[in-house]
C-alpha cells in the first residue's frame, strides 16, 4: 500500500500550479494566448454553453483559469448536485481508503455491510468492492436482484453504487461528509458550500431495500479543484492525497466495458464517443454535469447546468460537442 505524505512547510520546488483556499488568494487567470489558446475560441466555448442551457462552465489548462462563465442566477458561490459525477469523488475516497489499508476492492461488500444490503439473497455475498466500482455487480438496476454472474457484464448501476457509501463510512468510522471535508474537500481548498445529502425523499430516490440515494452538491471552482487534483493524479501542491498508482487503476479500462473505469468514464477508449483525445477522461452526470481531463493537454473543463439537448443520461451526444469546441480554441 502507499504510504500517504504529510503536509511540508511549503510547496516543493518546480511543483505543478494549484490554486490556493478561496481565503488565501486569487485563482490565477492567464492570457489564453500565452498557453497556445485563443481569446475567440473561448469564446465561443462560452456562447455554445449558454447557448445549450449551462449554468456554469470552467476551463482551465496548466491549473489556471482561461475560461470561468456563469449564466441564470448562477455565480461563482452557488452549488448545485452534479448527479453522477459524484461517482468519480467517490472512487477517489475509496482510493484514499484503500492506500490505507481501510478496505481492499476483493473484499466483499457483505464483509462491511449486513445481509441484505441487496436483494440477490445469497448472491450478494460473492458482490466486491471492485464491482461496485467498475458497474458489474451483476445486480438489476433497480430491483438489486441478481440477473448475471458479478463481474460478467457492464451495467450502469447506481443503487448498487450507492452502497459505497455506507461501505466507507463503516470502514473509517466517519459519516461521508466529514470524511470528504478531512480527506479531500479541505485539502484541495473546496468551500463549505460542497457538500454531501440524502436525496429528497420521494420513491424514485430510494433503492429496492429502502435506502435514500445520496447527492453532492458543488460549486463550479470547487469542481475545478476536484478535475485539477484527477489531473496532477492525487498530489496537490506538494501533498500526495491519493497515489498516482490509484488513478492508474481507476483509468483503465474494466473487463466488462473498456470505455470505463473505477467509476471514471474513459471517453477516449469508449466505442460511442470518436475524434477526442485519447486520454480524456471523465466524471459524467445526469443532465450533462461534466468534469473533463485530458492530461496530455494539461486540460480541465467542468459544465454545470441543464440538460443540454433534453437527453438525461450522463454521457450524451453533447461530450463529443463541448468537446471538439474546446479543441477548436486552442490557436
Amino acid at each position: 500500500m502507499t504510504t500517504q505524505q504529510t503536509p511540508s512547510s511549503g510547496p516543493v520546488a518546480g511543483a505543478p500550479y494549484v490554486p490556493p483556499a478561496a481565503s488565501a488568494g486569487e485563482w490565477q487567470a492567464t492570457p489564453a494566448s500565452s498557453v497556445g489558446w485563443s481569446d475567440d475560441g473561448l469564446e465561443a466555448v462560452a456562447r455554445l454553453a449558454e447557448e445549450t442551457n449551462s449554468r456554469a462552465i470552467t476551463v482551465t489548462v496548466g491549473g489556471r483559469l482561461l475560461l470561468e462563465r456563469y449564466f441564470a442566477a448562477f455565480d461563482e458561490e452557488t452549488a448545485a448536485d452534479v448527479a453522477s459525477v459524484q461517482k468519480s469523488v467517490m472512487s477517489t475516497l475509496v482510493g484514499m481508503s484503500v492506500e490505507r489499508d481501510e478496505l481492499d476492492l476483493d473484499q466483499t461488500v457483505s464483509s462491511v455491510l449486513p445481509a441484505g444490503w441487496s436483494r440477490a439473497g445469497a448472491a450478494e455475498a460473492e458482490i466486491t468492492v471492485r464491482h461496485l466500482l467498475t458497474m458489474s455487480s451483476g445486480l438489476h438496476p433497480r430491483r438489486l436482484t441478481q440477473v448475471s454472474e458479478p463481474g460478467s457484464t457492464f451495467d450502469y448501476n447506481t443503487a448498487a453504487y450507492q452502497k459505497l457509501r455506507p461501505v466507507l463510512e463503516t470502514v473509517t468510522g466517519r459519516d461521508i461528509d466529514t470524511l470528504s471535508r478531512e480527506r479531500l474537500f479541505d485539502p484541495v481548498g473546496m468551500s463549505d458550500a460542497t457538500l454531501w445529502a440524502p436525496r429528497p425523499d420521494r420513491p424514485t430516490n430510494r433503492d429496492a431495500t429502502g435506502a435514500l440515494h445520496w447527492g453532492l452538491s458543488v460549486a463550479a471552482r470547487d469542481l475545478a479543484r476536484f478535475g485539477l487534483l484527477a489531473l496532477r493524479q492525487g498530489t496537490w501542491g506538494d501533498v500526495v492525497l491519493v497515489s498516482s498508482a490509484w488513478f492508474a487503476q481507476a483509468w483503465t479500462p474494466s473487463p466488462a466495458e473498456p470505455g470505463y473505469g473505477y467509476l471514471w468514464w474513459l471517453l477516449g477508449h469508449n466505442r460511442d464517443v470518436s475524434g477526442g483525445p485519447e486520454d480524456w477522461v471523465a466524471a459524467l452526470g445526469a443532465n450533462d454535469q461534466k468534469v473533463y481531463v485530458v492530461p496530455s493537454l494539461d486540460l480541465v473543463v467542468t459544465r454545470q447546468g441543464l440538460s443540454a439537448k433534453e437527453q438525461g443520461e450522463a454521457r450524451t451526444s453533447y461530450d463529443m460537442q463541448l468537446m471538439t469546441a474546446v479543441l477548436d480554441a486552442r490557436s
